[in-house]
């Protein structure tokens, strides 16, 4: 079993997996279960250039300092640490990658590390994907889009998961399962314009048993979006989906501001201090990590079965 895992904004080197590995096999080890060969592609040092824009930024907060000098500039220009380590990295990232010429140089490298995972381990005949934030819309991209030139990355990508006809040989594995975690694939698809008929054209290739695919959001992400109503999984019988929520704190100072929550200023402050550990919390989460072994071994049952921090 080959899980390939693909990445987000804001991820720096390519140990981002490493946690979450850890505690899959820790939970398929209790029930005995043989651990699958993980590999996580990384993209994400391709056509950087927040650094660049980060210098600019300085060099205008210290002129505002000479300028002012009795003026506190980090109180003026608050939350720099925050606005550098996650919200430049994310939209740095979007950008990036919907840049026509490096969004395709982000498919090739992913299309790369795929191609080199599957040779590696030709004895292995099946594979899964998991992928977070940014990464799970770079996926819906490949798998999908039908905007892309011929010469694209995502037609070989689609035939190393034998999602084309001629995809046959010992370079081509079956695609089992999908999970996503923390995804704005709902919004992103309003720039995208996905038709419907492509995700049931993709649904029809697994006649024999359906692909299965859950979607993980923790509740304080608001990066993160229930997918069930718009891809109209009713009317997909060969999809097997569900939207599985993590119910918990991001950490303690959210779960302190969120009890304090009876005016607007605390609600805010909530959110405040959790919406980026939130984003990153699957990583490390043992509820996340449940979800996902039991998504790569076809568990329904226990990924169905209810429990109050995961619904």
């Amino acid at each position: 079993m080959l899980v390939f895992f693909i990445h987000g904004v804001a991820t720096k080197d390519a140990s981002y997996s490493k946690r979450l590995e850890g505690l899959i096999k820790e939970d398929l080890n209790q029930r005995d279960i043989p651990f699958p060969i993980f590999r996580a592609s990384f993209w994400g040092n391709t056509f950087k250039r927040t650094d660049h824009i980060w210098n600019c930024i300085h060099e205008d907060l210290k002129d505002l300092g000479k300028s002012y000098p009795t003026v506190d500039v980090r109180d003026v220009f608050r939350y720099q640490e925050f606005r550098e380590d996650f919200v430049s990295d994310f939209f740095g990232d979007i950008l990036t990658y919907f840049n026509t010429e490096r969004g395709k140089g982000i498919r090739e490298s992913i299309v790369n590390q795929l191609q080199e995972f599957i040779a590696l381990h030709p004895e292995d005949d099946e594979i899964h994907l998991v992928t977070h934030s940014l990464g799970s819309v770079v996926m819906w991209d490949i798998l999908f889009s039908d905007r892309f030139s011929s010469d694209d990355p995502a037609f070989k990508m689609r035939e190393l998961l034998s999602l084309k006809e001629n995809s046959i040989g010992s370079m081509s594995k079956k695609l089992k399962s999908i999970t996503t975690m923390g995804s704005p694939i709902l919004f992103f698809n309003l720039m995208l314009e996905m038709n419907p008929t492509r995700i049931k054209e993709f649904t029809e290739k697994f006649q024999e048993s359906p692909i299965r695919w859950i979607n993980i959001i923790h509740s304080s992400d608001i990066i993160a979006y229930p997918l069930k109503a718009s891809l109209g999984t009713k009317l997909l019988p060969n999809l097997y989906f569900r939207d599985k929520y993590i119910w918990a704190d991001a950490n303690i100072l959210e779960k302190g501001a969120r009890m304090g929550q009876a005016n607007t200023v605390m609600a805010n402050a909530a959110m405040a201090v959790g919406v980026s550990d939130s984003h990153k919390y699957y990583w490390g989460s043992r509820r996340t990590a449940r979800l996902v072994s039991a998504n790569l071994v076809g568990d329904c049952a226990k990924i169905d079965a209810p429990r109050r921090s995961t619904l």
